[in-house]
């Protein structure tokens, strides 16, 4: 990625919060990998977005579950078929 032109503070400023968050990104994606959770980067965004937005984290986990697990039921399904 370039280093920011100028002398323009707020480019410095959007320059280093898009490496933090490039970086808070990465770590999340290897926290998960290290947890073998399953969730693809994009999962992982959008939960990361969801708690940000001020879902309630037991929730999420179990909405997750849930739904893993109904889509679990909807392959066995279809593979008896």
């Amino acid at each position: 990625m370039p280093e920011p032109s100028g002398n323009d503070p707020s480019n410095t400023n959007l320059y280093m919060r898009l490496q933090q968050s490039q970086l808070v990104r990465a770590n999340i994606q290897n926290i998960s990998q290290f947890l073998n959770t399953g969730l693809s980067p994009e999962t992982l965004d959008i939960c990361v977005k969801l708690l940000e937005a001020g879902v309630h984290p037991q929730s999420l986990s179990e909405a997750v579950i849930q739904i893993r697990n109904e889509m679990a039921a909807l392959n066995n399904g279809q593979s008896g078929e």
